[in-house]
């Protein structure tokens, strides 16, 4: 009855190998959460990191196109899935049930890179494929993650109450020399 007990054992554990040998043989292999956070640096930062005088993981023959397609995997798979669901040219859709739809844009100006500071905020109000309004944007300098939510949250308050958004269709992040606010901290001129 032992041996009986020991081998069901030993078979219920090939076949959880089996299962789990096959999953990832079918499974792409999901890029490391240190290379995703790399891919948001530019290659400077990232080759001093990572590089001879970091942890020393860089390296240029993987890096370079790795760092790419964390970058832009989202936008390729995007645009990928597009063209195979637009195969068939008779579909059409009505878009005029869409074109009074108000949808809010939330604009970042910060550095690239996880963990930046943020340099300003603005948000952008759009009607269909036509932008509606504008909230300027202004300078977080000084302002603490709490007062920097507290803020957004306002706007999301306004949007509301004006245009019935109850949040930002997406955000957008704009490099802090692109701020249109003078003076600026980085336009010293």
């Amino acid at each position: 009855m032992v041996t009986d007990l020991l081998s069901l054992a030993v078979f219920a554990v090939r076949v959880i190998v089996w299962v789990i040998v096959a999953k990832r043989m079918l499974m792409a292999k999901a890029i490391p959460e240190k290379c995703k956070k790399c891919a948001m640096l530019s290659a400077a930062q990232a080759q001093e990191l990572h590089g001879e005088l970091g942890d020393r993981c860089w390296n240029p023959a993987v890096c370079y196109s790795r760092r790419s397609y964390a970058r832009h995997r989202d936008r390729r798979n995007l645009i990928r899935s597009r063209k195979l669901s637009d195969s068939d040219d008779n579909l059409a859709v009505n878009t005029d049930e869409f074109a009074s739809i108000f949808w809010a844009v939330l604009v970042v100006y910060r550095q690239s890179g996880t963990d930046t500071p943020i340099h300003a905020i603005s948000a952008q109000v759009w009607q269909g494929q036509e932008k509606f309004a504008a909230i300027p944007p202004i300078h977080c300098a000084g302002m603490v993650a709490s007062q920097v939510h507290t803020y957004v949250q306002k706007v999301l308050v306004l949007l509301e109450s004006n245009y019935g958004i109850k949040k930002f269709a997406s955000q957008e992040r704009l490099d802090p020399w692109l701020c249109p606010l003078r003076p600026c901290p980085c336009h010293p001129n």
